[in-house]
This record gives structure tokens, sequence and C-alpha cells, in this order.
């Protein structure tokens, strides 16, 4: 039976490995979003830029979200305590910016 302190590295392992995954995602979709930004601020291609544009709103701020929390989530971690009171909240508050985003999305119409 593996010890308290053998699963805590394990979970921490794998909190770096989201981590350092929802990073790569925010760079991809950072670097697309501002790609499809500038080509409909130019002119360019303006039915695809605005689609994508559209489209990679929610999935980039959520994987800057993933990123922003567990950053702080492994700063914050002491390894002697148990913390399933911050893993709901920090759940809860991504799940929270998640609907609020969709219904942002679906409900107030785009100006551009």
């Amino acid at each position: 039976m593996p010890s308290a302190n053998d699963l805590h590295k394990k979970f921490m392992h794998i909190e770096k490995n989201i981590q350092k995954i929802s990073l790569i995602f925010f760079f991809i979709l950072g670097s697309a979003y501002l790609l499809a930004f500038l080509m409909l601020l130019n002119g360019y291609n303006t039915d695809f830029a605005h689609a994508v544009k559209t489209i990679l709103n929610i999935p980039f701020i959520l994987t800057a979200a993933i990123y922003g929390f567990v950053s702080l989530k492994i700063d914050l971690e002491l390894p002697e305590k148990q913390h399933k009171i911050s893993n709901i909240i920090f759940i809860g508050l991504i799940i929270l910016l998640f609907v609020l985003l969709v219904y942002l999305n679906l409900f107030i119409p785009d100006r551009v």
C-alpha cells in the first residue's frame, strides 16, 4: 500500500503535467487567436478569421484559467496536508468560468 507521501508525489506529478500541457495549448490557441484577430483587422480572409476568432475565444480563456489555477494550486500546496477543499474550489471556479463564457458567447452578440 502506497504511503500518503507517495500519493502526493504522484498527484504533484500529474498537476505539473496538466500545467505543462495547458501552457502548450495556451501558446498554440493564443497564437492562432492573435493571427485571426490581425487577419480580421487587416481585411485578409475575413470570413475565416471571424470564424476562428469566434471559435477559439472560449478554449483560449479556459486554457489560461486552467494554467493559472493549477499554477496557483502548486504554489500554495503544502505536502503534508490534504487538499480536497482547494481542489473542489479550483474545479468549481473553472466550471463557473466556463458557464459564464458560454453564456456570454451565446446571449451577448459579437459586434465585429
